[in-house]
């Protein structure tokens, strides 16, 4: 981190342009070939501070579907449903709906491989069905998590070298302000940047939903579209998983 980290000066001027979080495609997770006519293709979305799992339900079945429910099992973050699968009429032939399911993190807990795993079961009147699919962690990253900057240096120096993963993110071509505020849409925030020699480093902290923190440094290089970025947390196994985002905020 070389030994300029004292003198990081604030982030002059505004916060650009307000934009959304990044939300991933819907994937088909459940063809219906498997689930006896039962289609289910979903993504996750963080809106105003509540995770949704947001699915479309298509019956491609002859008879008609009811009685829809749905359970997690343990996951790494404790991700489980917070109310029913509100699916409040009768799934016919050749129909398709989307649904919303709020999760909440006060699930039971059991460590995924990989880390963001989630096996779910869904159930109607025909049968139970079994499904797994990934969530970006960054559904995780809560509102509140600026670090103050004075608490970040001594955080970055008090959470051991051996813990620090680097990863590269290719082909990137927003310039180091751009780029923070797309991450900041997604709940990774800046908190100083430092400029040398056409280098900008930004040190930035994010916070998840069970109260890890996770720092990062971020090199953007004028005209090199590969950005370099140093991950340091005291849960080591997260910061795959955190890169991962960096890079969909980034190129989404």
């Amino acid at each position: 981190m070389g030994g300029g980290l004292g003198d990081l000066f604030d982030l002059g001027g505004g916060v650009g342009m307000a934009m959304g979080a990044y939300i991933p495609p819907k994937t088909v997770w459940l063809p219906a070939m498997k689930a006896k006519g039962l289609e289910i293709s979903g993504t996750f979305a963080r809106r105003a501070g509540v995770i949704q799992m947001e699915l479309t339900l298509t019956n491609k079945a002859m008879s008609v579907m009811t009685d829809f429910a749905i359970q997690f099992n343990r996951n790494s973050f404790g991700l489980a449903p917070a109310g029913p699968l509100q699916v409040l009429t009768p799934l016919n032939p050749n129909q398709t709906i989307e649904v919303s399911l709020p999760l909440s993190t006060v699930g039971p807990v059991m460590k995924m491989e990989p880390l963001n795993n989630l096996q779910v079961a869904v159930k109607n009147n025909i049968d139970v069905f079994y499904f797994s699919c990934q969530y970006p962690v960054s559904m995780l990253f809560v509102e509140d998590g600026k670090m103050e900057r004075q608490v970040f240096l001594a955080t970055w120096k008090d959470i051991p070298n051996e813990n620090e993963s680097q990863f590269q993110i290719k082909d990137c071509h927003l310039n180091s302000d751009a780029a923070s505020n797309k991450l900041q849409a997604s709940n990774i925030f800046t908190i100083a940047k430092r400029t040398v020699e056409s280098q900008d480093m930004l040190y930035m902290s994010i916070r998840l939903s069970n109260s890890i923190w996770v720092l990062a440094e971020l090199r953007v290089q004028t005209g090199n579209p590969n950005y370099t970025i140093s991950v340091k947390c005291r849960a080591p196994e997260v910061s795959q998983c955190v890169f991962q985002c960096y890079e969909a905020v980034l190129k989404n």
